[in-house]
């Protein structure tokens, strides 16, 4: 009787962790992206006063379409550039893509004299995620407030 109340005790703890696993598991993206993204941004700015230019591309079913990106600011005098690379996930259909995209977890602050890539995840209204690790030189950057906005070319 013991045992039969022992291996009771035990399905019940797995069916229990496997639930927890799932549930924590929802609302996370599918670990297989549907696309790959790059983005290429320029500042030239002097205080206050300065222009962005660049855009991306987005490798999607096997074809590469360019967009254009506002709502990354540079935050110095003279030139700076940001690179990032990374991964779409929830893209089911190309039009999707385009919008607005905000910040989903505060960026873990850079320690003073840091270097190397960031990694960020951003998120639009049609449920597509972004994974990028951005690089950048020459100055801090950061995502507007507002978020980012997306057009396709």
């Amino acid at each position: 009787m013991t045992r039969r109340r022992l291996i009771a005790g035990w399905t019940v703890l797995t069916v229990l962790a496997a639930g927890r696993a799932a549930h924590a598991q929802r609302g996370r993206p599918d670990p297989n992206p549907d696309a790959s993204i790059e983005i290429e941004q320029v500042r030239v700015g002097v205080l206050a006063v300065g222009a962005s230019v660049g855009g991306g591309r987005l490798h999607f079913r096997g074809e590469e379409h360019r967009f254009s990106v506002r709502g990354i600011e540079f935050g110095s005098i003279g030139v700076s550039s940001l690179s990032a690379r990374g991964e779409v996930f929830g893209l089911r259909r190309l039009q999707d893509f385009a919008g607005r995209y905000t910040e989903q977890v505060s960026p873990r602050q850079r320690i003073e004299g840091q270097t190397g890539p960031e990694t960020r995840w951003l998120r639009n209204a049609a449920g597509v995620e972004l994974r990028l690790r951005t690089d950048r030189a020459g100055g801090q950057f950061r995502f507007n407030d507002a978020g980012v906005t997306i057009e396709l070319r």
